[in-house]
């Protein structure tokens, strides 16, 4: 059980609107130590999205939005159609966010749409999200499957349905890391969405051999992945060499010139 503490900074004004706008006050959040804003209101703000969060499914981060550019700029500029895929989806951010492009641009045709998560609770979550935003839509284009990792996806190679978007915001801090994070995230946020193995990429790693393995990259796809800002091209090139042989590699900076994207195609 996490001992509550008094809070030993002061609350920022996106704290203080947070509260402002769902009822509370600010002694609310105080007494609650480091406990996030979004866990005490139930909400967060992403992409101009109000979405449901709860404790034990990670809260997403505003530099998530610009992975999100990423694949809306892909998406427009080289696709009619789209067969979407993402591993690990927790509240459903990246992929509402996707969608809500997608239906407000009807020239590019949904063919498939497929959100996995490991975590019964943040799968729920993502369910509850999509209905909450978007009712009808969601019941016959967007389906949910419990899944660790892709494991749930067939080994056949021929016939194997594939998707020319692929994305994943999997754990990445390495272990090592987990203990200088924040109070507010180490404490409260769920350790299964934040470690990611040893380097931090393990899990990212064997993803992508499963795609590889199942055949599930289309070959004009991309794989959109948001990692720790060790994980660069040298980085995979030295640890994870089959990963290189097997993909184009691009690096993306965030807007604060951190390495934290990776866009793989097939080579």
């Amino acid at each position: 059980m996490i001992q509550i503490k008094k809070r030993k900074s002061q609350l920022t004004v996106y704290e203080k609107n947070q509260l402002l706008q769902y009822g509370f006050q600010e002694v609310d959040l105080i007494n609650q130590g480091e406990l996030p804003v979004e866990y005490l209101t139930g909400f967060v703000n992403f992409a101009n999205l109000t979405l449901k969060i709860k404790p034990n499914v990670l809260i997403p981060r505003v530099e998530t939005e610009e992975l999100v550019s990423l694949i809306i700029d892909f998406a427009s500029d080289n696709l009619k159609t789209i067969r979407y895929l993402e591993v690990g989806t927790g509240s459903g951010a990246i992929s509402l966010a996707f969608f809500t492009y997608l239906l407000q641009h009807k020239k590019l045709s949904l063919k498939k749409f497929i959100l996995t998560d490991i975590s019964p609770t943040a799968l729920t979550l993502a369910k509850e999200n999509f209905s909450r935003l978007f009712k009808e839509e969601m019941s016959h284009k967007v389906k949910f499957l419990e899944s660790n990792l892709l494991a749930k996806f067939s080994n056949k190679r021929k016939n194997q349905q594939q998707f020319n978007v692929i994305v994943a915001n999997l754990p990445y801090i390495p272990s090592d890391q987990i203990s200088a994070l924040d109070c507010s995230v180490k404490n409260y946020e769920p350790c299964l969405a934040l470690d990611g193995g040893s380097t931090g990429f393990e899990l990212i790693n064997q993803m992508l051999i499963q795609i590889t393995a199942k055949n599930l990259l289309a070959k004009n796809g991309k794989i959109f992945l948001e990692v720790y800002p060790t994980h660069n091209l040298l980085f995979i090139q030295t640890y994870f060499p089959k990963i290189a042989q097997e993909f184009l590699i691009k690096e993306v900076q965030d807007q604060f010139a951190k390495q934290r994207f990776l866009i793989l195609q097939r080579r």
